[in-house]
């Protein structure tokens, strides 16, 4: 079975990614072993992989905007982190949160 994440992933050398192409990258070109299904540095966890799944079932439902996901995942009991009922303002800012 494939490893659940890249234990060979670097961290970000800076705290902001370069708006330039091939500035500010995770890897340094030909340094680094990249594994090409995981760029992760950890599993997911219970709560990432239930909101992934609930996002896929929102999508193939027809949600193409951020209110359509945070409609059906309120609709579907997915809550946030905090417990609360997402917004489209929350759903971007935890999307954004975990690298989307």
């Amino acid at each position: 079975m494939p490893e659940q994440f890249n234990v060979h992933l670097s961290r970000w050398k800076g705290n902001e990614p370069s708006p330039h192409a091939g500035l500010g990258m995770v890897e340094a070109p030909g340094e680094g072993v990249n594994l090409r299904w995981q760029s992760r540095e950890s599993a997911p966890t219970d709560y990432e992989n239930a909101l992934a799944d609930a996002i896929e079932s929102a999508y193939l439902a027809g949600a193409r905007t951020s209110q359509q996901f945070a409609d059906h995942l309120n609709t579907a009991g997915v809550a946030n982190l905090s417990g609360r009922a997402w917004s489209a303002a929350s759903l971007e800012q935890e999307m954004s949160r975990l690298g989307y």
